[in-house]
């Protein structure tokens, strides 16, 4: 679940966020991540002299785009997103609190560490700059909002074959409430998944012992949609 901060940049266009661009030509959110990384760098400065002159100058020497390495959290749903972007080229915009923003390309690679933040393993996300940093005056109209969950959803869930367990229901609240909601099992034979509108839930029922991931994703017409997994274990 995103925190305030995310909220805000996602369904609100306040606070900071990074966005990359999606196939519309919008910019939407790439994965939650810890800070967006600092934009530019001081030139190096080469001193010139001439012969004669007693007095030393400096010139701008060549300028370097360091790369940007941001903490995020090791969930399944991130590493899916960065796995996707592999041997690509990304287009980012950081995005600031008063809609100015910085655009750049690059290429993302990650890892994960040993950090444990709230009992939730941390992963480190470093972008490669691949172009120098652009100033944006105005980002408004580059933002594509994000459908965003504001219901908790477990990341691991159990369920039996039979009796009382057999059925794990999960409550489903989204940002804007009236996105649309779909859901699917990778395997049918251990656990179906079904979307019930008018409750706003999502019910999973064990089929055979096993296991399962379910996918619940929230979409709706001039947003970007957004991917929610749920683990299954049947016994």
């Amino acid at each position: 679940m995103f925190n305030s901060i995310e909220d805000r940049a996602l369904s609100e266009h306040r606070g900071s966020g990074l966005f990359a661009k999606k196939a519309n030509g919008k910019y939407s959110l790439l994965l939650p991540v810890e800070g967006t990384g600092e934009n530019g760098a001081t030139p190096n400065q080469l001193d010139k002299t001439a012969i004669g002159n007693k007095q030393a100058t400096s010139v701008e020497g060549r300028q370097d785009n360091p790369q940007k390495t941001l903490p995020f959290f090791l969930h399944r749903d991130n590493i899916a997103i960065l796995e996707g972007l592999k041997n690509k080229t990304v287009e980012f915009l950081r995005v600031l609190p008063d809609f100015t923003g910085f655009k750049y390309s690059g290429t993302v690679s990650y890892m994960a560490n040993n950090t444990e933040v709230g009992n939730l393993e941390q992963g480190q996300l470093t972008i490669t700059p691949t172009t120098s940093d652009e100033y944006v005056e105005n980002c408004y109209d580059l933002i594509e909002d994000t459908v965003i969950f504001t219901s908790a959803i477990d990341d691991v869930v159990e369920a039996t074959t039979t009796g009382a367990g057999n059925t794990v229901i999960i409550p489903i609240t989204t940002n804007p409430a009236d996105a649309s909601v779909s859901v699917q099992s990778d395997t049918i034979g251990v656990a179906t998944a079904t979307y019930n509108a008018e409750t706003g839930s999502v019910t999973i029922t064990g089929v055979a012992k096993g296991s399962a991931i379910v996918t619940i994703t929230a979409s709706k017409t001039g947003y970007a949609s957004f991917n929610r997994t749920v683990f299954v274990v049947v016994e």
